[in-house]
């Protein structure tokens, strides 16, 4: 009797993560969204259409600062540390999509075409870029996957997978009499 008890918490288990990834799935693009923002207000021209790049300082999980990211698969954030000589240290962030579109001229049908591949060339977490260590400034920049993932102060814990932890020990508690 336990082992079908089990069994059917198990169905039930799969049935809700199905349906909360079909929730957190519906009416998604398929490119990947990451936010952006810069140190100074970016403005730019796209189909006749001026963009405007809002400020990190100022930033807040909105759709202002929401962008797709059609060739690239990570999202960036780097943050920029500069040690002051009074002891005090300015940090600025940006956001964005990882840089990983190559183009390159390929020769097709008689004439020279314009191809976009987008490359793995970043491995996902956190790495210090090296530079200058004598200006005493520090340089992190933080990539990862999922849209979204690149606002916080911390490293990305995805939603989904916080509650897949929630089902399982609500399941665990279920079977030991503490749910």
């Amino acid at each position: 009797m336990p082992s079908t008890k089990l069994a059917e918490n198990s169905r039930w288990l799969f049935i809700c993560v199905m349906f909360i990834d079909f929730l957190g799935n519906f009416g998604t693009c398929d490119a990947l969204q990451c936010y952006k923002c810069s140190v100074t207000v970016e403005k730019y021209v796209v189909d006749n259409k001026t963009q405007v790049t809002p400020l990190c300082s100022k930033f807040i999980e909105t759709s202002e600062y929401t962008v797709e990211c059609r060739y690239s698969t990570m999202c960036l954030k780097s943050v920029s540390v500069l040690h002051l000589q009074n002891g005090q240290r300015q940090e600025t962030i940006t956001r964005g999509c990882a840089q990983q579109k190559n183009t390159t001229q390929v020769f097709r049908n008689k004439q020279w075409e314009q191809e976009h591949l987008v490359q793995e060339v970043y491995a996902e977490g956190c790495k210090e870029i090296k530079g200058n260590n004598l200006a005493g400034s520090r340089n992190v920049h933080c990539y990862c996957r999922g849209d979204l993932c690149n606002s916080s102060n911390h490293p990305n814990l995805h939603s989904k997978v916080l509650i897949m932890i929630f089902w399982y020990i609500a399941l665990v508690l279920s079977q030991v009499g503490g749910f």
